[in-house]
């Protein structure tokens, strides 16, 4: 299927790119230090938690799903529902719920609650938060993903009705991601949470740090490990490495290339890999754009697409190369997709001269690391090999808020990025605006591929949803306008004291019972 390249890891990159890992670690010390006296609370002994991540939370809006606010998600917002290690949906903010014989609609009974503002949580809040998800001036991640959604109304304060216009089959997965608001708090939701989770924010200094603290009032507050949490912004990957070595933080919650290399030795630190909750990386080509629209093209740019190099180079072997949208630990995951798209330059330039297409100019939009790890290195590898087609491959490198920006509007020829909901139910992915099959990313739609996202939501029968979903991956792999390349299960490197670290399958943090040994 894919077999490794015989050159791996960190030093590759530097050999690469032009420098070494000792001179990029020794460059780097200074910039630790200053980061180390930044101006941030002191660690309580027992009950503090800190955390070092790449980049400012997007302000504080549950649903704008991106690297820089997963750290936070979980911590300030409930759900209806959490997803459990084994798959099954389990209590949250619903504490019962009856999903009605013909499927097409759930009733859910409220726990008691409060906001973080002191007012009661009720089904009208509920009613708010699902109608502010749909509404598309909102721009939330789930827009796409809760088409089947049909209405929602409050039965009476503790209980809500959802009625849906098809059986939906990851309605839970989407519900453990569709975080509820109190329509109270929202019109200050860029610098304040409005939520009822487990911490609050109290404070936020943006490129420095944000603090959140224990909810006395939270229904679980008994199983809250930190009164507090601090997530420390570090833009730099050896920055922070030194950070966690000299214990000024507990968690580096995103660690690029040189921080592993630094720390995979390093006395009094463990590197975790987050399995359920893999980060899958994937170049996406716009189809309005010619020649994007041509299948030859796109099928030649898959088979230039070097998987087994990237992930041993960019992700340091804590990835493993694919070209479909789940990790091979994933139910739906098909053996036989993965023989579709080997690295192949010479089928590739076949492709090529078959398209008529001759060669041509065009940019691949990248980010920094904190949003898109190891967009701009993989841009690198691929230029190489996009040459060898005639095509010029430029590389535009967008700080996170420009490039999500970008990505919200497809405004791209190419586009390197990743999503972290690969653990999820399949219909959590597709359809939704990363793959389309009406308004994805890609521009890309067909009579075929709406006809099977379509009938993968009309069944809850898993062998039946085994196979169509083995097709939805055939189908991408062959028309090749997304291509997963990697599927990265997440390297968090911590401190050997971290003890109940953990991710849901949307890749987004569980702190609350995070202990830490100092």
């Amino acid at each position: 299927m894919f077999s490794k390249p015989a050159i791996g890891g960190a030093l590759v990159i530097a050999a690469l790119f032009g420098a070494t890992l000792p001179q990029a670690v020794q460059a780097q010390a200074v910039l630790a230090q200053a980061v180390q006296a930044q101006a941030v609370p002191a660690k309580d002994a027992a009950k503090d938690l800190i955390l070092a991540q790449g980049a400012d939370p997007l302000g504080f809006n549950p649903t704008r799903f991106s690297a820089p606010n997963t750290s936070y998600l979980h911590q300030l917002y409930d759900t209806l529902v959490e997803i459990g290690p084994d798959g099954q949906p389990q209590p949250a903010l619903a504490e019962s719920w009856e999903r009605s014989p013909d499927g097409l609609s759930v009733t859910f009974k409220l726990r008691p609650a409060k906001f973080h503002s002191g007012r009661p949580l009720t089904a009208q809040d509920v009613v708010y938060s699902v109608r502010y998800h749909l509404d598309p001036a909102n721009a939330a991640n789930l827009l796409a993903r809760l088409s089947a959604v049909k209405g929602v109304e409050a039965l009476d304060d503790r209980t809500v009705k959802l009625t849906l216009s098809s059986l939906a089959p990851g309605l839970y997965d989407l519900l453990s991601a569709l975080f509820i608001l109190d329509e109270k708090a929202v019109a200050n939701i860029a610098q304040q949470d409005a939520g009822s989770g487990p911490f609050v924010l109290k404070s936020w200094t943006p490129g420095v740090s944000y603090t959140m603290e224990r909810f006395a009032d939270h229904w679980s507050n008994d199983k809250t490990k930190p009164d507090r949490i601090t997530v420390r912004i570090v833009p730099d990957d050896a920055a922070g490495a030194a950070l966690l070595q000299t214990r000024a933080v507990d968690v580096l919650y995103t660690a690029g290339p040189l921080a592993l290399a630094q720390l995979k030795d390093a006395a009094g630190t463990k590197i975790a890999r987050i399995k359920r909750a893999p980060r899958t990386h994937y170049l996406a080509l716009n189809t309005s754009r010619p020649p994007l629209d041509n299948k030859l093209v796109r099928q030649a740019i898959s088979h230039a697409l070097n998987r087994e190099m990237i992930t041993s180079v960019v992700y340091n072997d804590f990835a493993s190369p694919s070209c479909q949208p789940w990790a091979e630990s994933h139910w739906a995951y098909a053996p036989a997709v993965d023989t579709m798209c080997g690295y192949d330059l010479e089928k590739a330039k076949r492709l090529m001269k078959e398209s008529g297409v001759g060669p041509f100019t065009m940019t691949v939009n990248t980010s920094t690391d904190s949003y898109a790890p190891g967009s701009v290195d993989t841009a690198q590898i691929l230029k190489e090999d996009l040459a060898a087609l005639g095509i010029t491959l430029n590389i535009a490198t967008y700080e996170p808020a420009k490039a999500r920006e970008l990505i919200l509007n497809a405004n791209f020829d190419m586009l390197l990025h990743n999503y972290i909901e690969g653990g999820n139910d399949p219909q959590f992915i597709i359809p939704s605006a990363i793959y389309g099959p009406t308004k994805g990313r890609t521009k890309f739609t067909s009579p075929a591929f709406e006809a099977i996202v379509d009938k993968a939501g009309k069944t809850l029968d898993l062998n039946e949803r085994k196979a169509i979903y083995a097709d939805i991956s055939k189908l991408i792999a062959d028309e090749a306008f997304m291509l997963p390349f990697a599927h990265e299960f997440r390297p968090i490197p911590m401190a050997n004291g971290v003890k109940n670290f953990a991710m849901d399958g949307s890749g987004f943090s569980l702190l609350q019972q995070v202990e830490v040994a100092r």
